[in-house]
């Protein structure tokens, strides 16, 4: 699915969405909040194992400025909700939230898909290319130290650092160093983090990170 990237100012209210993706989801919501008054300055999506996470900036046509109002914002949520639920009986169901802060798109959107748990089942019908953009993942413990070792291979590309780090912190795992290698294709990391809880055993982490690095692939693929 592609992106819409933007600059965007703080003069805005922000709409997170998390549902089921399907064909014209976009094109529904557009027209739903042209029909409720609202303009959109940006909008970014990733999607994933038929999810979508959407994050909108909207003003409202009447000010210019952001959403001030509760009955219009309850409004535009449910109806959001009502698009987002379609047809679909999605056992993960449906969320909408506004916010109104500054906040970092592609953090947000990592943040909203690890919620949403899209790491915890592979999609059917992995072709040899999806395998690739998964990368390989190996992780270490060193128990009688407190870290363990994540060694990454896979594709290069921009932003793949911080697509690593941002999943670590998601699970709640500190970064204390790490060496990156490249070369004209591929990239080679070696993370060393501290567990600083037990949300998840090694296997959950080389799953989570391997869907990262294959959903930002196909969403930068697609734009």
């Amino acid at each position: 699915m592609g992106i819409l990237p933007c600059e965007v100012e703080a003069e805005h209210t922000a709409i997170e969405l998390i549902g089921t993706d399907r064909p014209g989801l976009m094109s529904e919501i557009s027209a739903l909040l042209l029909h409720l008054r609202c303009n959109v300055v940006g909008a970014e999506l990733w999607t994933h194992k038929r999810r979508v996470a959407c994050l909108l900036h909207v003003t409202d046509e009447e000010t210019g400025g952001p959403i001030q109002s509760q009955p219009k914002l309850q409004r535009i949520r449910e109806s959001l909700c009502n698009v987002l639920r379609g047809d679909c009986k999605d056992s993960k169901g449906v969320r909408t939230d506004f916010s109104t802060s500054v906040t970092h798109t592609d953090r947000r959107l990592h943040q909203m898909m690890f919620a949403d748990r899209d790491y915890e089942s592979r999609e059917e019908g992995e072709s040899s290319e999806d395998r690739e953009l998964n990368g390989k993942i190996i992780v270490e413990d060193c128990d009688e130290k407190g870290y363990s070792v994540v060694h990454i291979e896979c594709r290069n590309r921009p932003k793949l650092v911080f697509d690593t780090v941002c999943t670590l912190t998601d699970m709640q795992y500190v970064v204390f160093h790490a060496t990156i290698d490249t070369n004209s294709e591929m990239a080679f990391q070696v993370c060393i983090y501290k567990k600083v809880c037990f949300f998840s055993t090694w296997a959950v982490v080389a799953s989570a990170l391997s869907v990262s690095i294959y959903r930002s692939n196909k969403n930068l693929i697609t734009c």
